[in-house]
């Protein structure tokens, strides 16, 4: 529904910058038509003086007149079939756009809509803002809250979904590492709904779905060419990723590590469920460190993007492909 909206408006947001764009290259080309005419009007007179003067040359004027006026319509078919497979490339770039811009903007609804909720869940729960140890206190946490299971579970859908799409569509440069990390994802929240982890759950994902909004906004003032704001808001993109990523994120994943083996007595293998083991806490240890490993890798392609930025290139989406 949200694509059937965006890609109308995207179609017309372009025809609009190609009208506007024709109107002033005409206004242009109005303006130098005008100062030839003055300049031909001032020059009329003794060009037709020389003319009559040298008359005995006019056979040869004639010829090179025509000859020229050969090559000049020569010229003239070539750049016709130069305009001609220019526009043809350009009806494909717009088209890229278009789509471009309406799964953006499908993605910054989804992720406004599912971090409202998620915020609203965490300032709710007993570890809001930031009380770790209630993450694990009281556990199993048993029965889950039926808003916490909605959330839950239709996130694990989408990021199902997610991993259906990146093999649906064109492959970009990061495919390896977007694989990777969806795969984390959704083993991480299969285990720990299953496990009863969904407090942990919950908080991470609130910490991620910022940094998803803002992005795809960014991208989509981008394919608007609504200068400055696609830098200022990847400036704040950036801003929310160093904090939500790369400090509060980093002391949840410390807290699993650390703390549950001392806030949660371990069970042997085969304990019934809900129950925590040396091998599951693991492998959660594990899968967490390997998503914040996969956030420092894409911090340093968000800081090669911002010092361009701050050198006065524009931002570009390195991700995509090359005629994007």
């Amino acid at each position: 529904m949200m694509r059937g909206v965006l890609a109308p408006f995207m179609r017309y947001w372009i025809r609009r910058e190609h009208q506007a764009r024709l109107a002033r290259n005409a206004s242009r080309t109005n303006g130098k038509k005008q100062e030839a005419s003055h300049l031909a009007n001032g020059h009329s007179t003794t060009a037709f003086v020389a003319f009559v003067a040298n008359g005995h040359k006019a056979n040869g004027v004639g010829q090179e007149l025509r000859a020229r006026k050969g090559v000049i319509d020569h010229g003239s078919a070539q750049t016709l079939q130069s305009k001609s497979k220019g526009l043809t490339k350009r009806q494909r770039l717009d088209e890229k756009k278009v789509t471009r811009f309406a799964e953006q903007g499908w993605s910054f609804f989804y992720y406004i809509v599912y971090w409202s909720f998620g915020m609203w869940i965490h300032v709710n729960s007993p570890w809001y803002p930031f009380k770790l140890d209630n993450l694990w206190i009281g556990y199993p946490h048993t029965p889950i809250p039926g808003p916490v299971k909605f959330y839950y579970l239709s996130q694990l859908a989408f990021w199902l979904n997610q991993v259906i799409v990146l093999n649906l569509e064109e492959r970009r440069k990061d495919y390896h590492q977007m694989m990777t990390h969806h795969i984390i994802t959704t083993t991480l929240m299969v285990m720990s709904y299953v496990n009863g982890f969904t407090r942990v759950g919950c908080l991470i994902l609130v910490l991620f779905d910022l940094c998803d909004i803002l992005l795809p906004l960014a991208k989509m003032f981008k394919y608007m060419s609504l200068e400055p704001l696609p830098d200022i808001t990847f400036g704040l993109f950036l801003l929310s990723w160093l904090v939500t990523r790369q400090g509060l994120y980093t002391f949840v994943v410390r807290s699993v590590v650390f703390d549950t083996p001392y806030l949660l007595p371990f069970r042997e293998d085969g304990a019934p469920e809900p129950a925590i083991t040396r091998r599951r806490w693991a492998t959660y240890s594990v899968l967490l460190t390997g998503l914040a490993i996969l956030s420092l890798i894409w911090l340093l392609e968000i800081a090669r993007v911002a010092k361009s930025a701050v050198m006065g290139k524009p931002v570009e989406d390195t991700r995509s492909d090359e005629e994007e």
